[in-house]
């Protein structure tokens, strides 16, 4: 995201540093301090004296800022860091936003410092930089990358920032885990995200086909096949934030590739069961989960393309939360707001394969369909409040 305009110096590196020449997490060090620099909002990377040749490292579609060996100009703030230095892909918003007082910010130990300068204007003093407070969620200090032990301490750090704070219970114990290890052998692949996101939405819809077929044993498989797409889901965006290749097209992929996969298996499981018992209300089932997606899916895309986003956790489903504004939540909300992780769908997937494994996938599936009209139901209510805001808005 774009903040305060800056400039990046990358200094040179000592002699050999590992991380400029050879890849860390798919991408050499000054490459990686460049990208995260742009997503930040930097208006142009230099190169200081002695760090001249490092130009062709920074030679890439993805790099859409200019590169210079020219001094950096006057009227921007300035971020120094050595080209072998791996940092948090957040750390340079925030440090140049510090400069407000005009006072350097300085984060790091020895050849890993960070050094953060005000504009030449807009300097208030001079002397030692001040320490520079960085501690998000799964962050991590600037590392300088010099031996393949550093090289790997980095990797660690830099899949271990992928995680995020609006994982469900399934996903922080146990989906991460295995997606996070798929990734670092994934990043040295070449594959695109995109393409990732297509492979693992063909896993999907494999398994509401297996699962068609009814039998315990095919279900279990289609179950097992939802659970893996579940899993790897994560791999998709994990590579896009590691190697910046995040796109629009693959936010849309990823939601629609969970949405497909859903109404697939779910279809399939209501479709197969009904061939297997012949009980009818499964086949009824199965089919209103999948319609209660669609109509589901249907609103929550209207919103994110009047955004100009993919991200289905853009969408405001509820709103407020404790200390807001609003009369305070009823029984029945309290009720839901535990139950509610339950329906993320990392978990309600691996209950999922749990219920197949068990043998009671059908009565699961009735109340996966009771929660797919609650689901409805509250996406009609966030449109309903959403409408109301903006007509006071208009009003006002």
């Amino acid at each position: 995201m774009a903040g305060s305009p800056f400039v990046l110096v990358l200094l040179p590196p000592p002699e050999g540093a590992f991380g400029v020449t050879r890849s860390v997490a798919g991408l050499s060090t000054p490459l990686r301090l460049a990208l995260t620099a742009q997503a930040a909002g930097a208006r142009a990377v230099h190169l200081a004296a002695g760090a001249e040749g490092l130009a062709s490292r920074l030679k890439d579609a993805r790099l859409k800022l200019d590169v210079s060996t020219e001094p950096p100009p006057a009227d921007v703030a300035v971020v120094e860091v050595a080209a072998h230095v791996v940092v948090h892909r957040g750390l340079f918003g925030p440090m140049v936003a510090a400069l407000a007082d005009g006072r350097a910010r300085a984060l790091g130990v020895g050849d890993a410092r960070v050094f953060a300068h005000a504009a030449v204007l807009a300097r208030s003093s001079e002397g030692p930089p001040v320490p520079f407070v960085f501690a998000p969620p799964f962050g991590f200090a600037p590392i300088a990358v010099s031996t393949p032990r550093e090289a790997r301490r980095a990797v660690s750090a830099l899949l271990r920032s992928l995680r995020k704070t609006v994982d469900g219970w399934t996903s922080t114990h146990l989906n991460r885990y295995i997606s996070l290890a798929c990734t670092r052998v994934l990043v040295h692949t070449g594959i695109r995200p995109n393409q990732l996101s297509v492979g693992i939405l063909f896993i999907g819809l494999a398994s509401g086909l297996v699962a068609s077929r009814g039998d315990q044993t095919s279900l279990v498989i289609g179950a097992a096949l939802l659970k893996t797409q579940s899993v790897l889901d994560g791999c998709d965006g994990e590579l896009s934030r590691l190697t910046f290749r995040g796109s629009r097209l693959g936010e849309w992929l990823d939601t629609i590739g969970d949405d497909l996969s859903n109404y697939g298996f779910f279809g399939g499981a209501g479709y197969g069961l009904w061939r297997a018992t012949g009980w009818t209300p499964y086949l009824a089932i199965g089919a209103l989960i999948v319609a209660s997606g669609v109509i589901t899916s249907a609103i929550e895309y209207r919103y994110l393309l009047r955004i100009g986003s993919g991200d289905l956790l853009q969408y405001p489903l509820t709103v407020g939360g404790p200390g807001a504004d609003g009369p305070p939540p009823t029984l029945a909300a309290k009720a839901f707001g535990l139950l509610r992780p339950l329906f993320k769908r990392d978990t309600f997937v691996l209950l999922t394969l749990l219920a197949a494994i068990a043998h009671v996938l059908g009565p699961m599936l009735v109340i996966f369909g009771a929660g797919a009209i609650g689901i409805v139901v509250a996406v009609i209510k966030a449109e309903l409040r959403m409408a109301r805001e903006r007509a006071a808005a208009k009003g006002a």
